[in-house]
């Protein structure tokens, strides 16, 4: 949690100014997964905004303009956020 604060800090990122959050739910380590999906359920909850889970196959290159495509067609997992295995 101390890196991610740090990253706001150095990015000058307020959380009053994050509208969504967008979270990897796999595939990956599960740990790190994990992780990552308390965390982004955390702040999402405090601040009270939306969370969106995405499977990292989903989209390639790192295109993120695909993920709020996604979004904006309403086929991502919204609020009810779970890893998901690689199988």
């Amino acid at each position: 949690m101390d890196l991610l604060l740090v990253f706001f800090k150095k990015n000058k990122i307020n959380l009053k100014d994050i509208e969504k959050i967008f979270v990897n739910q796999g595939p990956g380590k599960l740990s790190t997964i994990r992780t990552s999906i308390a965390i982004a359920k955390a702040i999402a909850l405090s601040i009270n905004i939306s969370i969106y889970g995405f499977n990292s196959k989903d989209f390639d290159d790192k295109n993120y303009e695909k993920l709020l495509k996604l979004e904006k067609n309403n086929l991502l997992n919204k609020d009810l956020i779970k890893t998901q295995n690689s199988s």
